[in-house]
């Protein structure tokens, strides 16, 4: 489960943030996960919810953007967007498909209490 580690990771930039910053605690963290991340949002709202505890983060509210693939045929060009991967392209056919997307899991926004 590597949203234990991905958890981790945030908690540690926010707690960072929280140093150079001086704010108290933080009420909300938005996040943005690509769609190759392999990230399992309710894993890591989980994993979240429990190293938060503790922490300037404890109570927090985890908000989570999963972005879409974009999928391109590279035959004939037909492009989408999918939530849920390849399959054979709906135009010509082929299963020639290019993958585009974001591998990373990013920190958007936090909401913070001075």
């Amino acid at each position: 489960m590597h949203e234990l580690s991905i958890a981790q990771e945030i908690l540690d930039i926010i707690e960072a943030q929280r140093l150079r910053h001086g704010f108290e605690r933080v009420e909300s963290v938005r996040l943005r996960a690509g769609a190759l991340s392999g990230v399992n949002p309710e894993a890591l709202e989980f994993a979240f919810g429990v190293i938060r505890e503790g922490t300037c983060a404890a109570g927090a509210d985890l908000r989570i953007e999963t972005e879409p693939m974009k999928l391109v045929c590279r035959p004939c060009g037909y492009s989408a967007i999918d939530c849920h991967g390849p399959g054979a392209c709906p135009r010509c056919g082929s299963v020639d498909i290019q993958i585009d997307g974001s591998a990373g899991v990013e920190i958007v926004s936090l909401e913070v209490e001075q």
